[in-house]
């Protein structure tokens, strides 16, 4: 079965995002007298887990519903996110971050898809979309400064994780959004970080990857990274240094699909699942750089296509651990594969 089916994935997110338990709580608390249920910390994104995955899951919920409004469950995507992206929630949101003990919560991934989720709804047409805008701005504004600031004065390495807190990841999906809002200062920045941390990178080494509990692919999810951020001659020529044995019609072991025992049930090796489509996201991302005529953009296009068709039974036993968050990068990496022109199963 396609793992791509709109209508089935909308279904799933709309189920868990007001499903408040279980939930995995990050939250510093200062007295007993804090102790709060999800929904009054997180009064929008209170389901789906854990409170990031709540975010992009409003992301998707966003994404579908635009593409497909003619499907039968979009009108109630448009329904929950009317009562989740509302000013009085989203500003209680925004306040939360305003404690010191709170003010890095869920830095940077959650911040760089509320971004996601804001430039979602500014790209979409009709007055509800303008309202989700409008509503999200405010807490868009002040995550978006913060996530400047934390790349071009606070971290001084990148985080080079295959987990929530790899820096190209964030840096990724913040760029994106800056460009699609027309943020050009915060782009700036984002640009600048990611020179400043990954243009010397050479010889990347595909021995340290998967770790037992990735969801991101360390080593491709940088080489995406560097491809929105140099043009197509110097992304190509880095490419070379970075990973050269992508030049070799074999390829590296970078493309092809771990092989793994899948137990959804798990939250570590669920993780791999997903790293079968976050590694179809960053290798349609390098492949929609190269050039037609770049030698290894044949043996990229193969790798995405295999990845992708590996990960058909990502969602098929229906665990929670795998639902909460698996839709979304479904339609990441099928978005970026049919972007760059890749055939999706």
């Amino acid at each position: 079965m396609n793992l791509y089916q709109p209508a089935e994935l909308m279904s799933i997110s709309l189920e868990c995002i007001n499903r408040e338990f279980p939930y995995a709580l990050e939250h510093a608390f200062d007295a007993p007298t804090e102790i709060s249920r999800p929904s009054e910390l997180h009064p929008a994104f209170f389901g789906c887990f854990d409170w990031h995955s709540a975010v992009h899951n409003h992301w998707l919920l966003v994404r579908l519903q635009r593409e497909f409004p003619e499907l039968e469950n979009s009108a109630a995507a448009r329904a929950v996110l009317d009562e989740h992206l509302e000013p009085a929630v989203l500003g209680a949101e925004l306040k939360y971050f305003a404690g010191d003990d709170n003010a890095n919560f869920s830095r940077p991934y959650g911040w760089c898809w509320l971004m996601r989720l804001h430039a979602e709804a500014a790209g979409s047409p009709g007055p509800q979309a303008a309202r989700w805008t409008a509503a999200l701005q405010p807490l868009r504004d002040e995550l978006a400064s913060r996530l400047g600031r934390y790349f071009t004065t606070i971290l001084q390495f990148p985080v080079r994780t295959g987990l929530h807190s790899n820096s190209a990841f964030a840096l990724t999906l913040a760029l994106d959004a800056a460009r699609a809002t027309d943020d050009q200062e915060l782009e700036r920045e984002l640009l600048s970080s990611a020179r400043r941390m990954y243009l010397d990178d050479r010889d990347y080494s595909s021995i340290l990857e998967p770790s037992g509990g990735d969801f991101l692919s360390p080593g491709l999810t940088e080489a995406g990274l560097m491809s929105s951020v140099l043009d197509a001659e110097e992304f190509s020529a880095w490419l070379d240094l970075f990973m050269p044995s992508l030049a070799d019609s074999a390829g590296s072991d970078l493309l092809r699909p771990p092989v793994y025992v899948t137990n959804a049930s798990d939250p570590g090796t669920v993780h791999l699942n997903g790293l079968l489509l976050t590694k179809t996201w960053s290798l349609s991302r390098i492949v929609s750089a190269l050039g037609a005529d770049d030698p290894r953009r044949e043996a990229l296009v193969r790798a995405a296509m295999s990845h992708l068709a590996a990960a058909q039974t990502a969602l098929d036993d229906r665990h929670y651990q795998a639902t909460h968050w698996i839709p979304t990068f479904t339609v990441l990496a099928y978005d970026a594969a049919r972007h760059a022109g890749i055939e999706t199963v």
